[in-house]
């Protein structure tokens, strides 16, 4: 007879196991969500016609479904450390009352490595008791049943399993690695002195790692004469060699894509790879950037730049729990310690930011670095234009220069050494969401009174410094100084940019956070949320018509673009700016209020 609970459990269990929510599988098999949670709640059955589909969506067997074993296998893997097979099944299939009892090799799982390192099949599996790890090399049998909890996943990093030798002849080396382990070094070097040799061999020998983390269990081989690194703050362990390392899968970054801010997009891209669930928005926020607006009357691009004026980076940092560094024009005889720095974070798995990386002074991300640190590897917002220009260059050299992007995991070199880098430090206890709401709000009123620094007006002073310069119809007109005239509307649609996308992010950091205060201070923060919105829209409504505007204007390339060449656009814009100073003088006044309440002063 068929539990419906032991059913609805196993769904449950799988469905997350496999990393769906139970939206995501429900769309997967085109039934409502309803249904899912009624499976799983013991409701109801699924529906015959679902299970196969239901069963391939878990992995598993439809019988293992509906007859839940108490010794089920999650994942089995056959490795010799390079290359890695997945045999879940075949081995599912082998579970005979509650019990496995195997004998590993080749011919036996049915799969065939060709290669001479020690092969390994690593197992995942669940009981009444929870998820639990084993594994066994070749050769050894592998035994578990409903009441074996050989390793938990509760762990930041374990070595499990040791061997050195290779497919001929192996033996466990686990009391050579705990005794390494001690010192804590910072890779193990694959020899004879650290692992003696068989006196029979003469091929070449490996040191095979098992070993588990917080993401599962791991096998990596590394042949003698090179070296195993640890990695991401001691977390995993990655064969080869040290002189170049690249971090996969940090996000791509460009403008378009709703963070037109490059410091706070590359903090984004830079913490998500780091595990932090932060949104683009929330980082605004909890800086305080998004209510930044800053202005340079020689009118350069640099204004865009989010610490120009003020230091939205401590408050950041702080909030976020993590110290942190920054190395500011390093001269070239420091150069070799900062580049050494740089190496070892992204060994430790920690992205470093950095700004003027490639094609222009702005942020983006060091993601790696070959050569010993002689090339960096990096994401920008101006890595999406070379792609295309990749595509343009004659067939022979874009299919050379996609080979080597490809070769480095789809990053580009850096072209410059960055004149700001930025380090993640170590990480502590991160403030209470109330405490960094008040330090967000505090940034707002400071920053929007702070004097100008280094010639660029911040707040109140860079709008009314901004409108000024706008006003000036003899810094407009093309026929007498096109190449300035085109610079200054380049930089004004980029500050337009950057401060509909500052508002915007600050309203949705702020309706975010209503449910932290209460009454009053409620009323307040919305209404200051409001306020950022109204700036956003106007200002987007506004660059919209300006965009399509039939008043043309000559660019450095000698091509027509369209910006505020008019008197009457201009006027116009100066007149939003006004509206979003007053805004913005009413935000200040609503967020000393908020930040004069009792529970807010006493944070």
């Amino acid at each position: 007879m068929i539990d419906m609970e032991k059913v609805g459990r196993k769904i449950a269990s799988l469905r997350k196991e496999r990393g769906y929510t139970g939206e995501q599988l429900a769309e997967r098999l085109q039934v409502s969500p309803q249904a899912v949670s009624k499976w799983e709640n013991a409701k109801c059955l699924p529906e015959t016609s679902i299970l196969p589909d239901l069963a391939e969506a878990l992995d598993c067997s439809i019988d293992n479904l509906l007859y839940p074993r108490e010794l089920f296998i999650l994942e089995a893997v056959y490795t010799d450390g390079e290359t890695h097979i997945p045999v879940t099944h075949f081995i599912n299939n082998l579970v005979r009352d509650n019990a496995l009892n195997i004998y590993v090799n080749a011919p036996f799982t049915g799969v065939c490595l060709e290669s001479d390192r020690v092969k390994v099949l690593t197992v995942k599996y669940q009981t009444s008791r929870g998820i639990f790890y084993t594994f066994a090399p070749q050769n050894e049998k592998l035994v578990l049943d409903k009441d074996s909890t050989y390793f938990g996943g509760d762990t930041d990093f374990q070595v499990i399993g040791a061997y050195y030798g290779n497919e001929k002849g192996h033996s466990s080396v686990m009391r050579k690695m705990e005794h390494y382990e001690y010192f804590k070094w910072d890779s193990i070097a694959v020899n004879h002195e650290n692992f003696p040799s068989n006196t029979a061999s003469g091929d070449t020998e490996y040191l095979t790692l098992i070993y588990l983390n917080n993401q599962g269990i791991h096998t990596v081989s590394c042949a003698e004469g090179q070296e195993i690194y640890y990695t991401d703050h001691r977390t995993n362990l990655t064969p080869g060699d040290r002189s170049k390392c690249i971090l996969e899968n940090v996000e791509k970054l460009s403008w378009g894509k709703g963070m037109d801010c490059p410091w706070a997009g590359a903090l984004y891209v830079a913490l998500k790879y780091m595990g932090e669930a932060y949104t683009y928005d929330q980082i605004m926020g909890m800086s305080g950037a998004c209510y930044r607006v800053c202005f340079t009357p020689v009118w350069d691009w640099s204004c865009t730049d989010a610490l120009v004026a003020y230091d939205y980076a401590a408050p950041l940092y702080k909030n976020l729990g993590y110290s942190f560094r920054f190395a500011e024009r390093v001269e070239k005889q420091d150069r070799k310690k900062e580049r050494l720095a740089i190496m070892e974070d992204i060994r430790n798995g920690r992205p470093v930011l950095a700004i003027n990386l490639r094609v222009a002074p702005e942020w983006g991300v060091i993601t790696g670095y070959t050569e010993n640190g002689d090339k960096f590897l990096c994401r920008t917002y101006f890595d999406k234009e070379t792609f295309s220009a990749m595509e343009r260059e004659d067939a022979q050299s874009a299919k050379e220069r996609r080979i080597i992007c490809q070769d480095n995991k789809g990053y580009l070199f850096s072209d410059f050494w960055p004149f700001l880098i930025a380090h993640f430090g170590d990480k502590g206890e991160a403030p209470s969401p109330l405490s960094i709401l008040s330090t967000s709000l505090r940034v707002l009123t400071e920053s929007f009174y702070a004097p100008p620094r280094d010639c660029y007006c911040q707040g109140k002073d860079a709008y009314e410094t901004w409108m000024e310069s706008l006003s000036r119809d003899s810094d407009f007109q093309p026929e007498f100084d096109r190449d300035n005239v085109s610079r200054r509307l380049d930089v004004n649609d980029s500050m337009l940019l950057n401060l509909e996308d500052a508002r915007r992010a600050a309203a949705s950091y702020l309706r975010g956070n209503l449910q932290l205060v209460c009454g009053e201070s409620r009323e307040h923060l919305e209404k200051i949320a409001d306020n950022c919105q109204t700036v956003c829209d106007q200002v987007s409504a506004f660059r919209n018509k300006v965009n399509h505007s039939s008043s043309p204007v000559l660019w450095d390339d000698g091509t027509s673009g369209t910006g505020v060449s008019t008197p009457k656009l201009r006027r116009e814009q100066i007149a939003l700016l006004e509206n979003a100073l007053k805004l913005d003088e009413e935000n200040c006044r609503l967020a000393k209020r908020i930040l004069e309440k009792p529970e807010i002063t006493n944070v």
